[in-house]
């Protein structure tokens, strides 16, 4: 829900209790003609983020706080269980509106419109200067009687209105009392405009005056950021905020992603990545260097190319009739190629269906500097979303070191076993018929050379704990995502961990839900290997890999990597080496953790503000077997986890023998959901009910084919009870 229909829902309820408490309000002399002032919150709102220049740069701070106030005594008001609670949020916000009007009413631009005398008159009549081609007018409408109202509206002149005159902007007024308007205008020519305002008033005709508006004459920007790699102008994410209105723009070679997302998730090319501080703010992707007009006055600019480099931000000014030139280079913190690790982001939707598809899109996976992208055709039980031209190597785009891989996100179930992924396939695999049997999946997959796994573990949406209890033990699945949204959730992946399964760490943005292309990503660790697509294939196969949002990790056992098996017979010691860090500028402190079946066995803190970096060198006894990883977290609030190294002991799983019990019930848990879902949905098909529910009618039909699954599942986790008793006596007799 966005701004408006919020303050639109608290609008009636809002100003209805405020009338209860009139006569109070006006005891303490509260200067209000109304105790009910319609729209005050909106109006609050847009005074304070886009239009605070009218009042002042010294109003600015006021205004701020009193949009905050009125926000808070919202919510109050919201969530009042009484009429007491009521009481306090209603005064709280009708004192910060008493306070608001004041300010209004003092505003040294604010125009003055009569609609009580036989002649409507507006005073003064002008001409109104904006501050550039974005602006807006305060008027105080004066219909005759008591009360008070707010209003706001927008007027953009690039858009041809479905019928009348393009000039007329249109400011909503109370049938009496005095409305505070405020008229925006977007896309104004440069120069002198003619242009009219229309008042319109419940039950009454409308009033329409002209209205001579001027803007200042345009600067200039030319922008250009460079590859720290070569020096040569690249692709980068650009943030342009003219600090007068707080809007950001698009800069002129921005590239507009929405018709490539199917009308899905965010769809457009203004992206707000899930990341900490300014970064999550709105960026565009540029391909290469601009030039465009910008109105004059104060500008921060923003640049980035991904987490392996520095962001830049400037705080600029653009003069009038004037050229600013500005060359960035974001420098890399780090260079993860030359360590052999390479970055992949496993969950990007857009359509490729031409060439200046795929050329947009590259653009965007070099502008955040990820070597490779899965580019998921997305699909449910009725379709498919995110068209590509095709599957394999032939339809891989390769531009130097960047690689666009179709793959897919399919099947998906949103409230019955979750969503899957699959990389380096060669065919989509998909079938209506047998839609919830995901191990047919998961085995077309791999028959192709690919690579399946699950979406979202991270967060456990649309219940994927069910079907990986059915297929993570029989070792149907290679990979889950524990890092999406910048949000680090480990705990169905150390579930399974414990339990002795096998599984790599991935991670991926989920765009056009996400934020932006590699915002989380997975580094694969193609050692001395060249990079290509099939060479991070495999080491991602081969389970190399962590994933982050920021910080850098590196992790051995022994000498072996993220994904390897130690493998041993007789007592001994393994040495651990870590090491965590981060960009200097903004990700101190870094904590390294290292993590054993679950729980922190060691951990350290960097100390130097300046140097965001911690090593841990240690030894550790082999014991009977384990699963170890690495994890580390920036002090600005991003995060990595490696996938473990598995340490096996001769005749003994890795797993968390003192925890099976608790570990094989959560399973054994989500095989009776599944039951309970199948038994559910042939209930209501024998009822006539599903029909129009394409997903549950399915679900009946293929419901012998799911039991039979879940009957298999069970019969494993019965052999995995019985090798546990087969484990006890010896695991007793080495004396853990």
């Amino acid at each position: 829900m966005n701004a408006a229909s919020s303050f639109c829902r608290f609008g009636k309820f809002f100003a209805a209790t405020l009338a209860l408490l009139c006569c109070a309000a006006l005891a303490r002399g509260a200067d209000l003609l109304s105790p009910s002032p319609s729209g005050v919150v909106d109006f609050a709102g847009r005074a304070a983020r886009n239009h605070w220049y009218l009042f002042g740069a010294e109003k600015r701070p006021d205004l701020d706080t009193l949009n905050r106030e009125l926000r808070e005594a919202q919510q109050q008001l919201e969530k009042a269980a009484d009429n007491a609670m009521r009481r306090v949020a209603t005064d709280r916000g009708a004192a910060a509106a008493g306070r608001l009007r004041e300010i209004v009413k003092a505003c040294p631009r604010i125009i003055r419109v009569d609609l009580t005398a036989e002649q409507p008159m507006l005073r003064p009549n002008g001409p109104f200067e904006l501050p550039g081609d974005t602006g807006a007018l305060l008027f105080e409408v004066v219909s005759g009687g008591d009360g008070v109202n707010y209003s706001t509206t927008n007027h953009d002149l690039s858009l041809s209105p479905l019928s009348g005159d393009s000039s007329k902007a249109v400011a909503d007024a109370a049938a009496s009392g005095t409305t505070y308007a405020l008229v925006g205008f977007e896309h104004l020519p440069v120069g002198h405009n003619i242009l009219s305002v229309e008042f319109r008033r419940p039950g009454q005709s409308a009033v329409q005056f002209p209205i001579n508006l001027t803007m200042p004459a345009l600067g200039r920007l030319k922008l250009t950021v460079l590859s720290d790699d070569t020096g040569k102008p690249a692709p980068a994410m650009v943030r342009l905020l003219w600090s007068t209105d707080g809007v950001a723009r698009q800069p002129a070679n921005g590239i507009e992603f929405a018709p490539q997302f199917d009308r899905q998730g965010k769809a457009s090319g203004s992206r707000n990545a899930n990341l900490p501080g300014p970064l999550a703010d709105s960026f565009w992707c540029v391909p290469g260097p601009f030039d465009m007009a910008l109105p004059p006055g104060e500008w921060r600019l923003g640049v980035r190319r991904g987490v392996e480099h520095e962001v830049i931000f400037e705080d600029v000014t653009i003069r009038s009739g004037e050229t600013l030139e500005r060359t960035y280079r974001p420098r890399r913190w780090v260079d993860m190629r030359q360590r052999g690790w390479w970055s992949g982001d496993d969950h990007v939707h857009c359509r490729i269906l031409s060439d200046e598809d795929a050329r947009r899109l590259m653009a965007w996976v070099q502008a955040e500097d990820i070597h490779l992208g899965n580019i998921v055709k997305m699909g449910d039980i009725y379709r498919t979303y995110f068209e590509q031209r095709g599957f394999g190597p032939a339809y891989r785009v390769v531009d130097g070191e960047y690689v666009l891989s179709p793959g897919q996100e399919c099947p998906r179930t949103h409230e019955q076993i979750g969503h899957t992924l699959a990389m380096n396939i060669t065919s989509l695999v998909r079938n209506p018929e047998r839609y919830f049997l995901y191990d047919e999946i998961f085995d077309a997959v791999h028959s192709q050379g690919g690579l399946s796994g699950y979406a979202h573990a991270n967060s456990g949406l649309f219940n994927v704990h069910r079907d990986m209890s059915l297929n993570v033990p029989r070792q149907k699945v290679d990979f889950i995502e524990i890092l999406q949204f910048n949000n680090l959730g480990t705990a169905l992946y150390y579930e399974f961990l414990n339990l002795g399964c096998k599984l790599t760490a991935s991670s991926g943005s989920d765009v056009p839900w996400g934020g932006t292309v590699g915002e989380a990503r997975a580094y694969a660790c193609l050692e001395k290997k060249p990079f290509s697509a099939d060479a991070w294939f495999e080491a991602f196969r081969r389970g190399r890999t962590f994933t982050t949002s920021g910080p850098m990790l590196e992790f051995n056992v022994d000498r072996a990597l993220p994904g390897d098996e130690i493998r041993f017979k007789a007592d001994r010691k393994l040495r651990i080496r870590a090491r965590a860090w981060g960009d200097p500028k903004r990700m101190a402190p870094v904590k390294l953790e290292i993590v054993r079946h679950g729980e922190v066995i060691r951990a350290a803190e960097s100390q130097d503000p300046k140097h965001p970096e911690i090593d841990l060198d240690f030894t550790l006894d082999a014991g009977n077997g384990c699963w170890i990883a690495a994890r580390a977290r920036g002090g600005e609030g991003t995060s990595a986890h490696t996938t473990p190294v598995y340490v096996v002991r001769e005749g003994l799983r890795f797993w968390k023998f003192d925890g099976l019990e608790e570990l094989m019930a959560k399973r054994l848990d989500s095989l009776a959901q599944i039951e309970q879902i199948v038994a559910e949905a042939r209930q209501l098909d024998a009822e006539g009910k599903l029909e129009k529910d394409r997903y549950r009618k399915q679900l009946a039909l293929q419901g012998d084919a799911l039991l039979e699954r879940v009957k298999q599942a069970r019969n494993l986790y019965a052999d995995l009870k019985r090798t546990a008793e087969a484990e006890r006596g010896r695991r007793s007799h080495l004396g853990r």
